[in-house]
């Protein structure tokens, strides 16, 4: 058989998605923050943590949700001086902004990382050292609870992973974000409840009556 030898310089490499495809700003539904952070507390294993949003990851937890279609803007925040590779599953983007607080003249690395093409979709992307990245993503074509996370291993399975819903909120998404409105309401209703109680009894069992036919009982004792 006979193999083929193609210069990889010819090969072009589409990533399966039209121009008109490219998010606009104008359909952008809202924006969040999401900061990678470690942690170095010896006494907690493992060490060192890694965070997202100040949080390790629960899976019993949603921690952003989109709607089916929608756009939504994200501000990718790296505390830490090494590079977090962020990745969402299911869904594509595209980076809008970058920038770092490392000096380019000090590590002229980050002037290649720094690069980047705003109508390129990415399925990864690296958030500088001590910097941020701006992304936009269109939520088109999955439903159901899924994951964004930093795409090296050790980080992620040390915490830095979040969770995200695409769909509609059922009533124990809505629960999760008010439980502590509940919790706060159910104990006041029960302190509020016990002080009347603690209330009624101590009137009930007080020996005095001041009542206007029990004081004039007691002023018609005095005369006779």
């Amino acid at each position: 058989t006979t193999k083929t030898v193609v210069n990889i310089e010819d090969v072009r490499i589409t990533p399966g998605y039209n121009e008109e495809e490219s998010i606009q700003p104008e359909t952008i539904m809202g924006s969040e923050t999401i900061v990678f952070s470690m942690g170095a507390n010896f006494d907690q294993v493992p060490f060192p943590q890694y965070y997202v949003n100040g949080k390790p990851f629960d899976p019993r937890q949603i921690n952003f949700h989109a709607q089916p279609g929608e756009a939504r803007e994200y501000i990718l925040i790296n505390a830490n001086h090494n590079a977090h590779p962020f990745h969402i599953h299911v869904n594509r983007f595209q980076v809008q902004q970058m920038g770092s607080e490392l000096s380019t003249t000090k590590y002229p690395v980050l002037d290649a990382l720094l690069d980047h093409d705003p109508t390129v979709w990415r399925d990864t992307f690296i958030v500088p050292p001590n910097g941020r990245t701006r992304i936009w993503v269109q939520y088109k074509n999955y439903t159901g609870k899924t994951v964004l996370h930093c795409h090296f291993l050790a980080h992620e399975d040390t915490g830095m992973m979040a969770t995200l819903f695409i769909g509609k909120k059922d009533w124990v998404f809505r629960l999760q974000e008010h439980i502590q409105w509940i919790v706060g309401s159910v104990v006041g209703i029960v302190l509020g409840v016990v002080l009347m109680i603690l209330v009624y009894y101590t009137r009930s069992s007080s020996p005095n009556n001041y009542s206007p036919v029990a004081m004039n009982e007691l002023k018609s004792k005095v005369v006779d």
